[in-house]
């Protein structure tokens, strides 16, 4: 599970049939039995060490009745979404730094909004912020210190 998705995350879907067949013929590895249209990278170990797919962590997608939600954090759960939500909440409850890549459209957006607001809003503050080409690191600073208090000289923190 680690070398899936330490050194074959970043790979496209044909490298990463490649890489499952070097991990299988490296031979040794406690690797899950793939059909020919599944690849190791859509299972997950279990609490008890077994592999399952990720279709068995997918939860049904209940529409809210009491409210019109914005179509932007419409978020309907699949086997890809449901993976990179529990690697990017297995990264961050370590303390670290998680950056989501990928083409246009694939929920990057949504899946971090989503995670975000899980948070306590009494320990931890986030922003939203849009990158595009014209993005400069002047207007990325600006962006930045616009939402932080000033401190003495160059420190900044959290709004008070």
């Amino acid at each position: 599970f680690a070398l899936m998705w330490s050194l074959g995350a970043i790979l496209e879907l044909e490298d990463r049939v490649k890489y499952q067949a070097f991990l299988e013929e490296k031979g040794g590895l406690n690797l899950p039995k793939c059909s020919d249209t599944t690849t190791i990278f859509e299972y997950y170990v279990t609490e008890d060490g077994e592999w399952a797919h990720w279709d068995s962590k997918v939860v049904e997608y209940i529409y809210p009745q009491e409210s019109i939600p914005r179509y932007d954090s419409i978020l309907v759960p699949n086997v890809d979404n449901t993976c990179t939500e529990f690697l990017l909440d297995t990264i961050a409850k370590q303390g670290k730094g998680v950056l989501l890549i990928g083409e246009s459209g694939t929920a990057k957006t949504v899946i971090i909004k989503a995670y975000c607001g899980k948070y306590d809003p009494d320990l931890h503050l986030y922003k939203a912020m849009n990158f595009s080409s014209a993005t400069t690191p002047g207007l990325f600073q600006s962006a930045i210190e616009s939402y932080v208090d000033k401190r003495m000289g160059s420190t900044n923190g959290p709004p008070a």
